[in-house]
C-alpha cells in the first residue's frame, strides 16, 4: 500500500512537470519566406525573413543562429529581423600599453546554449502563441 502511494506521487510529478515545456514545432501558424543571411559591417549578420499574415496571439521573442541568440525585430510589414554582431560595440578598439584604456575595449558575444541542436544554415525561431514554442527555420542563405 505505501508504495502504490509513492508510485502514484513519482507519476503526478512527472505528468505535471511535462505541461510547461517548450516545443519544437514543425506546422507553426504563420510561413517563414526567404529567410535571408547578410554581413554587418562590423563583423557579423543579421538574418532576414518575411512572414505570412501573423495570428494576434503570435509574437517573435529570439532568434537563435550559429550558437548566438538575438532578439527578433519587426522591420516592415510582415519583414522581421534579428542582428548578431561579433561584439557588443561596433566602435574601434583601443590599443594601449595603459591596460585601464585597453579595458574600455567592447566585449566578444559569448555563444549561447541553442535548446534544439542546429545544422549551420538553420536557424530557430523562439515564439509565443499563448505557450512557449520552437520553429526551425531552413536554408537561411
Amino acid at each position: 500500500m505505501m508504495n502504490l502511494k509513492w508510485v502514484s506521487l513519482f507519476l503526478l510529478i512527472i505528468i505535471t512537470s511535462c505541461g510547461g515545456s517548450s516545443d519544437l514545432v514543425s506546422n507553426p501558424p504563420f510561413k517563414i519566406l526567404n529567410p535571408e543571411k547578410q554581413t554587418l559591417k562590423a563583423n557579423g549578420h543579421k538574418i532576414l525573413f518575411q512572414t505570412s499574415v501573423l495570428p494576434r496571439n503570435v509574437a517573435f521573442k529570439s532568434l537563435y543562429f550559429g550558437q548566438r541568440k538575438a532578439t527578433v525585430l519587426w522591420d516592415s510589414e510582415n519583414t522581421y529581423y534579428a542582428d548578431f554582431p561579433l561584439f557588443n560595440s561596433d566602435g574601434e578598439k583601443i590599443l594601449s600599453s595603459d591596460m585601464s584604456e585597453e579595458a574600455n575595449n567592447p566585449l566578444p558575444v559569448m555563444p549561447v546554449e541553442v535548446p534544439y541542436e542546429l545544422e549551420d544554415n538553420e536557424a530557430l525561431l523562439h515564439y509565443s502563441e499563448g505557450e512557449e514554442t520552437y520553429y526551425t527555420i531552413f536554408e537561411v542563405q
